[in-house]
């Protein structure tokens, strides 16, 4: 037809008007380009196509553009606003100085107490300001957003090559704009007035119930309360539904989903997370931590390295702030309490173990008292003797412990997982670095046995094995 155009577009301006089954059809066309999957996702198959370079087996493709008027499409506008018309500015409200005080300069900060006017918004050109006023470049959307009313958001959405039914509600069209990042859209211009107070602040209202009187108050003997108000009304269907639209509001996604904040990583609820856009920051240096990771060493001769990153993209859960774990070795799984106080430096405190054993199963009880003075030691594993200092272990009962009960017990030290641990903290550990291992003091340990000695308490048959201290008036059980 004559109003068409044929033209041969570039991959750039294709790639923001189709969808993902149209770019998966467009990749087709041109040769050399990687395998799209129904796994590749809108965005991930967009990066394709413009890292592409066209070849000459690239086969050529052509589009034909047609105008687009109400006649042709009568719902393509329905409801949307000029970008450049003045109605457009009028829809926006005043922005607060808050809101933009990372954009503007110390003198428009100052200009005004309140906020800005938005009056005019045009893509490209020479327009006459106004004393004091001024132009702003492309105003973050998370900002527009929440001084928008609905069509003014669809009108700049669609500039931006979103698209939001005028079915969704307010909140939906925010956070779609909030989550729109900016790579080649138009830039607009926004011509910005200062708003000062018509009008003095109102003083600060006072009641009229207060008393300025300085003289004494004299109480009444007696006081009669009124009751024209109780019994109370019974409640109606308008009080349930409000009482239910708070609960509602209380328990919906929006006010308790949690996502993870990008400085510290911690969870935090979604209503008060603000979203972060690199463009509005120059340097983001102090986020970065050197020295909180590290490559695991097998020998002291292995070189001390950091684990190489970052990558370009900071993982979801991400503990940039010295936090970082990593994998627990397999050495530093399932440690006794024994097996740790073999291998700590410091000593806080001493453990008294005393397991009852019952006819049908065995409990343990743990009772640890805080260490006078805190010990720290160059050379470990200390020996029994010292050991014996900070733990003890009582055993009740009316048969004596077997073998098979002492490795149920959380006293039980395997002599080959301490050396392991051990070599493994001095290898990987900054703080174990100037450790001494005492392999002598070690190999008097047993391979798998409990180290010290145990404390037997014998008990008469029927009497059981829990202590009259231990139980309260309405316990009846003699064993446990």
């Amino acid at each position: 037809q004559k109003d068409h155009l044929v033209c041969k577009l570039p991959l750039q301006v294709l790639c923001q008007k189709f969808g993902v089954q149209e770019l998966r059809d467009l990749c087709l066309l041109h040769a050399d380009m990687p395998k799209i999957t129904s796994r590749h996702v809108r965005d991930a198959v967009i990066d394709i196509l413009l890292q592409h370079e066209c070849t000459a087996k690239c086969e050529s493709s052509y589009s034909v553009l047609a105008p687009l008027t109400a006649k042709t499409r009568p719902n393509a506008y329905a409801g949307l606003l000029e970008i450049d018309s003045p109605v457009f500015a009028e829809c926006i409200k005043i922005l607060p100085r808050e809101a933009l005080h990372t954009f503007l300069t110390e003198e428009q900060i100052a200009s005004t107490p309140v906020g800005f006017k938005v009056k005019r918004v045009f893509r490209t050109g020479h327009i006459t300001m106004d004393p004091g006023d001024f132009t702003l470049k492309n105003i973050p959307l998370a900002i527009l957003a929440r001084h928008m009313p609905i069509q003014a958001m669809r009108s700049i959405a669609a500039h931006h090559g979103l698209n939001i039914p005028g079915s969704w509600i307010r909140e939906k069209c925010v956070q779609a704009l909030q989550h729109h990042r900016c790579d080649r859209c138009v830039s607009l211009h926004f011509l910005l007035s200062p708003v000062n107070r018509s009008k003095p602040a109102a003083a600060p209202h006072q009641g009229s119930w207060v008393d300025t009187s300085e003289e004494p108050i004299l109480w009444d003997a007696e006081v009669s309360m009124p009751t024209d108000v109780y019994p109370p009304r019974p409640v109606t269907i308008h009080d349930i539904a409000t009482a239910m639209k708070g609960y509602c509001a209380e328990l919906s996604p929006e006010a308790i989903e949690e996502s993870g904040c990008c400085v510290c990583a911690q969870l935090t609820k979604r209503s008060v997370l603000v979203p972060f856009e690199e463009m509005n920051y120059a340097d983001l240096g102090v986020l970065e931590q050197h020295g909180c990771t590290r490559q695991e060493r097998t020998s002291l001769k292995d070189p001390i390295l950091e684990i190489q990153g970052p990558r370009g993209k900071r993982p979801k859960m991400a503990l940039a702030n010295s936090l970082w774990v990593g994998d627990v070795p397999d050495c530093l799984k399932d440690l006794t309490l024994a097996e740790c106080a073999l291998i700590s430096r410091v000593r806080y405190n001493r453990c008294v173990v005393r397991v009852s054993q019952g006819h049908a199963k065995m409990v343990a009880n743990v009772i640890s008292f805080e260490h006078p003075s805190k010990k720290i030691y160059e050379r470990l594993p200390v020996d029994k003797d010292e050991l014996s200092e900070v733990l003890s272990i009582t055993y009740t009962g009316v048969d004596p412990p077997s073998d098979g009960d002492l490795k149920r017990t959380p006293v039980l030290v395997r002599r080959d997982k301490v050396r392991t641990t051990l070599e493994w903290l001095k290898v990987n550990n900054k703080e174990y670095t100037d450790l001494s291992i005492d392999y002598e003091t070690l190999e008097t340990y047993d391979l798998e046995k409990v180290p010290i000695g145990i404390l037997r308490r014998d008990i008469v048959r029927g009497e059981g094995n829990v202590l009259a201290s231990e139980k309260s008036v309405f316990d009846n059980e003699i064993e446990q």
